[in-house]
C-alpha cells in the first residue's frame, strides 16, 4: 500500500479525506454539536446499572451523587409522595434506605442536587414543580447529607432548613435545579414550551423570608427536566424529554454567561419519561433515571467519560 501512495500522491490525499470524514461522521454521531466552540469533553453510551427493585420509587423525578460515597446515589419521586428521598447503589442500582425529611411537604418534589457547604456535604431539594401555575411561593429543602456508610432501612433527617421563593416574573413549573458549588447560589429553570427562564437565588439565602429569584438568563431549549452541574462547578447538563445538553464553563464564567453559549448534545437513551439527571462525583460520567411508564420499571443508566 506505501509503495501504491508513493506513486500516486493524489491517492493519498484522497486517502486522508476519507479517514477524516469518517472520524468526523463518527464523532459526530455520538456527540452531536450545535454551532459553537468545540470542546475537548465526550461521553459513551448508556450503560444500564440495572433496574430499580424498590416498588416505592415509581415516579423518580430527581437525582443526585453523594458527596460522602460517591457510589452511592440519591433520587425521590415526584409529587403526591411521602416527604421521603431514596439512597440507590449506584453500581447496580439496588436500594439501601429511605430516608424520611423532617418539617418538609411534597407538594411537586422536582428535582434534587447535592453540594460541600461550609465541608459538610449538603442535599438539596426542589419542591418546584407547579403544573397548574396556581403557587406564588415554593420551597427548597437544604440538609447535611446522610452518610451512607451508616444508613439501612428506613431513617429520618430533622436538622432541614427551607429556603421559600417567588418567581419575579409570575407563577411558573420548574424542574430543574443546580446548585454552583463554586459558589452556592442555587438556580432553577422553568419548564414551559417556550421562553424558558434560568433563574438564580445568591447565596446566601435567607430561611427566614421570602427570596424574589433572579432572572439571570434566558434559554433557546425548552420544556427542560432536570439540570446538574458537576462537582468541580466546570460542566453543566440539562436535559428535557429528548435530549441532554452540555456546556464546558470557561474560566471566570458565571453559570448564565456559560449557558447562554450553544450547547453540545450529549448522548441519551431514550427513556420512558426520564426527569432526572446528575454529574458522577469523581466527574467519571453522568447518570440518567426515568419514571416507571406502561408498565417499564425505570433502569438507572450510566453515560461513561471517554
Amino acid at each position: 500500500m506505501v509503495k501504491v501512495f508513493e506513486k500516486y500522491p493524489k491517492a493519498m490525499t484522497s486517502y486522508r479525506l476519507i479517514i477524516f470524514l469518517g472520524l468526523l461522521v463518527g464523532f459526530t454521531a455520538c456527540d452531536q454539536l450545535f454551532p459553537g466552540p468545540s470542546e475537548n469533553t465526550s461521553f459513551g453510551s448508556a450503560v444500564s446499572r440495572g433496574v430499580l427493585n424498590n416498588a416505592d420509587i415509581y415516579e423518580a423525578s430527581g437525582l443526585a451523587v453523594s458527596r460522602h460515597q460517591p457510589n452511592f446515589i440519591w433520587t425521590h419521586n415526584d409529587s403526591g409522595d411521602p416527604n421521603r428521598i431514596f439512597l440507590l447503589d449506584a453500581t447496580n442500582a439496588q436500594w439501601k434506605a429511605t430516608v424520611t425529611v423532617e418539617n418538609a411537604t411534597n407538594l411537586d418534589w422536582e428535582d434534587m442536587a447535592a453540594a460541600v457547604r461550609d465541608g459538610v456535604p449538603t442535599l438539596y431539594v426542589g419542591d418546584t414543580g407547579d403544573n397548574l401555575n396556581q403557587y406564588s411561593t415554593h420551597a427548597i429543602y437544604r440538609f447535611p447529607e446522610p452518610n451512607p456508610a451508616t444508613l439501612s432501612g428506613n431513617v429520618s433527617v430533622s436538622n432541614v432548613e427551607r429556603i421559600t421563593y417567588r418567581y419575579p416574573d409570575g407563577q411558573w413549573d420548574a424542574e430543574a435545579l443546580m446548585v454552583d458549588p463554586q459558589t452556592l447560589d442555587i438556580y432553577i429553570i422553568s419548564k414551559v414550551s417556550s421562553g424558558t427562564h434560568l433563574y438564580r437565588l445568591p447565596y446566601p439565602q435567607s430561611t427566614t423570608e421570602v427570596i424574589t429569584a433572579e432572572t439571570v438568563a434566558s434559554l433557546s431549549q425548552s420544556t427542560i427536566t432536570a439540570a446538574d452541574i458537576s462537582p468541580d462547578g466546570q460542566e453543566i447538563l440539562m436535559k428535557d424529554y429528548l435530549t441532554v445538553y452540555y456546556w464546558k464553563r470557561n474560566a471566570g464564567e458565571s453559570i448564565a454567561q456559560t449557558m447562554q453559549r450553544s450547547a453540545r448534545v450529549m448522548p441519551y437513551f431514550p427513556e420512558p419519561q426520564g426527569e432526572a439527571i446528575a454529574f458522577a462525583t469523581d466527574r467519571s460520567g453522568y447518570y440518567t433515571l426515568s419514571e416507571d411508564r406502561n408498565n417499564i420499571r425505570a433502569h438507572l443508566y450510566f453515560y461513561p467519560r471517554k
